[in-house]
């Protein structure tokens, strides 16, 4: 799984070797990080 850390709690992706429709994802800051549902690369918060 693919891993960016982010400053900012909204997020898009568009894929990584696979392309998917670009989607935007917001991270809940209680859990700290969410997983894009298309290709698992996962966003943490610094």
């Amino acid at each position: 799984m693919d891993s960016h850390t982010v400053k900012q709690p909204e997020v898009y992706c568009e894929g990584d070797g696979i392309k998917h429709p670009k989607i935007y994802l917001k991270i809940n800051k209680d859990k700290g990080y969410i997983v894009c549902p298309y290709c698992s690369k996962k966003f943490s918060l610094a």
